[in-house]
């Protein structure tokens, strides 16, 4: 019941460790409403470090929530090759920690860095581990100049 509060009320930073199956993707979802509640203008980043959770994201989101929610959704992995214009004006970017290291090394001078409002970093427990490359991604979160908007959600 506390991180219901903090998520739909607060604009706390969380770092959520629990089971498979307990929850962590509703808490995200909650977070984005909120974010897309109160700051329409910001975008959601979902940041994963394998390419098969990002396609699984997408595949759940695209089916459950974007449609519902009137948003527009873009996926950022080795396979796919990025719109500028989708990066731009879709509204929730998914992405492999790789891709989205590479677009963040000059991240003053791109606005759909600028404009995320919300950041979920998916599978942190793979800080460090062979499959998880996000240890040069924490130093963008670390920055004097990146000021998040909203929450940042590690799960």
């Amino acid at each position: 019941m506390q991180i219901f509060h903090i998520l739909c009320h607060t604009d706390n930073n969380v770092l959520l460790g629990a089971p498979t199956g307990s929850g962590k993707t509703i808490s995200a979802e909650l977070a984005m409403l909120r974010l897309f509640n109160t700051q329409p203008d910001m975008k959601v980043v979902y940041i994963a470090p394998l390419k098969a959770i990002v396609g699984e994201r997408m595949n759940d989101w695209r089916k459950h929530l974007v449609a519902q929610l009137g948003k527009k959704m873009v996926e950022m992995t080795g396979d796919y090759t990025l719109d500028l214009m989708d990066l731009l004006s879709d509204d929730i970017i998914i992405s492999t920690s790789k891709k989205w290291d590479g677009i963040t090394r000059n991240w003053h001078s791109r606005s759909y860095v600028t404009k995320a409002g919300l950041v979920i970093l998916d599978e942190i427990h793979l800080l460090g581990a062979d499959r998880g490359p996000i240890l040069e991604l924490l130093k963008w979160f670390q920055s004097e100049d990146f000021v998040p908007k909203y929450v940042n959600l590690f799960i």
